[in-house]
């Protein structure tokens, strides 16, 4: 089916709705807007990858992908399914599902592996043991999985897990450790062999770090209280000055 623009068949909503949880605030904000939003048309990794908007809506390819809202595994009789879901951007919404449904096919759900799941007290969607990192004591932790090499962030208002992408965050913890081995920046792993040797105090304001430099959360003004050195601060701030 190439006509666009066109609503989601069952079979891509089923699927979709699938990794946004009825009972979390945030998701439902998701699930919503994708019941009311049109395929707009493929994306730039062709068939699979489709943007969701409003009917006049135009897609533009020049600008980058938004930050992955969820992703998750839905196994059903007939197909595995990989679904990632972007996060709205300039009101459209960005997934991908492979292999892609048939819209005349009726598949029955057997098991759901998706970050959106989680919450504090569980382990990862995959079953392993995780580490948390509370940000401000309040709203927001930071989730690390080693044995899985993932990073997220909980978000208890909206009950949202962000994926944080490992390598920008990791690049944090080295200049702030004043890391400058070259087999240490080429291993983003590393982060995950060696997390026991990292204080906590050290992970959460290498997260604050990216966040400034990425800024996709706002966490400024908890910066001083994660200072190592707080009697450094002014040479402190000036290693991290970005033009």
């Amino acid at each position: 089916m190439k006509d666009y623009p066109r609503k989601l068949n069952d079979a891509e909503l089923n699927l979709l709705l699938l990794l946004l949880p009825e009972n979390k605030s945030g998701y439902v904000k998701y699930r919503n807007l994708i019941r009311q939003y049109y395929i707009l048309g493929e994306g730039r990794f062709g068939e699979g990858n489709y943007f969701l908007g409003n009917v006049g809506d135009e897609i533009d390819l020049d600008i980058s992908s938004s930050p992955i809202l969820t992703s998750g595994i839905v196994t059903t009789d007939k197909a595995i399914f990989e679904i990632s879901i972007n996060e709205v951007q300039e009101n459209k919404i960005e997934f991908s599902i492979s292999p892609y449904p048939d819209e005349n096919e009726i598949y029955k759900v057997e098991n759901v592996k998706t970050l959106s799941d989680w919450e504090p007290g569980k382990k990862s969607p995959e079953g392993n043991k995780v580490k948390l990192f509370p940000v401000d004591g309040l709203n927001y932790i930071l989730v690390i999985v080693p044995s899985e090499h993932k990073i997220w962030l909980y978000e208890k208002s909206s009950g949202i897990n962000y994926p944080i992408p490992v390598s920008n965050f990791y690049n944090e913890l080295l200049r702030l450790k004043r890391e400058t081995r070259k087999e240490y920046f080429q291993n983003p792993n590393k982060l995950f062999e060696e997390l026991d040797s990292f204080s906590e105090a050290e992970i959460i304001l290498s997260f604050l770090l990216y966040c400034k430099y990425k800024r996709r959360f706002n966490f400024e003004h908890l910066i001083d209280k994660f200072l190592i050195e707080p009697q450094k601060k002014k040479s402190f701030f000036s290693f991290f000055r970005r033009k």
